[in-house]
């Protein structure tokens, strides 16, 4: 139908409003158009809870972590743990005897001086250890530390007696003539290797789940090795002390 003047000419828009009330109209083809749900919204939230998570989960791991470094520094502080010392306190002759063949029977007794200058520490000397003596590199007796437990703020002697019984196939040769001619001038060089399984302990309880290994080499003078009678004197020694965190036999 044509608008006449008695018609209004059609509107240039239709309103659209809510499906049932009056003055709706349908949009083109009969469809109504998809209508936005207010209490929509993106999945922001989620991430946001995520995030406070790992923040949660690094500010505790950092403090635990803060907190067990503090306790370790402040219990070293507190126990101050201090390095054994070793030292050759005395050598004694109790047999040698030195054939013209070489063969040698051999007797000797050193006294070890220990000191364990820790105050919360006790120190385990465990089973296994060997003592060795020495003229260049040659082994000429050998013994061992006893088992026993060092306590705290102690010095303790430790006597080690050393035997050895060598053939002159296995002795002879330069090397005992070298021995000899140093017998003479009342200088004779020697090197004593300690070799130790070590613990140690606070209380009742040990600090090391495996024994650890200490290794004392003293290289010294001696001015007497064919007299028991006679004491030796002791002169130009010097130690060289070294640790490994588990003892090797």
């Amino acid at each position: 139908m044509h608008s006449g003047p008695n018609h209004p000419p059609p509107p240039p828009y239709v309103m659209l409003q809510d499906q049932g009330a009056p003055g709706h109209y349908p949009g083109p083809h009969g469809r109504n158009p998809p209508r936005f749900n207010g209490q929509y919204r993106p999945n922001g939230r989620r991430k946001n809870t995520c995030l406070r998570c790992y923040c949660c989960f690094y500010c505790c791991f950092f403090i635990t972590l803060v907190v067990i470094i503090a306790a370790v520094v402040i219990s070293f502080i507190i126990i101050n743990p201090r390095v054994p010392e070793y030292k050759i306190n005395d050598f004694s002759v109790k047999a040698f005897n030195l054939t013209p063949d070489f063969n040698l029977n051999a007797h000797f007794v050193i006294t070890v001086k220990a000191e364990n200058p820790n105050k919360q520490i006790s120190i385990i000397y465990g089973k296994g250890s060997s003592v060795t003596l020495l003229y260049s590199g040659k082994k000429l007796c050998s013994g061992n530390v006893p088992d026993f437990t060092q306590p705290t703020k102690n010095t303790t002697m430790i006597n080690v007696d050393l035997k050895g019984d060598l053939k002159g196939s296995d002795f002879g040769g330069s090397l005992g003539e070298s021995l000899m001619e140093k017998m003479k001038s009342d200088r004779i060089p020697l090197t004593v290797a300690v070799r130790v399984p070590l613990n140690a302990a606070m209380g009742n309880m040990h600090v090391l789940r495996d024994p650890m290994g200490i290794y004392v080499n003293c290289s010294m003078v001696v001015n007497n090795l064919s007299q028991p009678d006679k004491k030796v004197g002791i002169s130009d020694t010097k130690y060289d002390v070294d640790f490994s965190y588990k003892f090797k036999h």
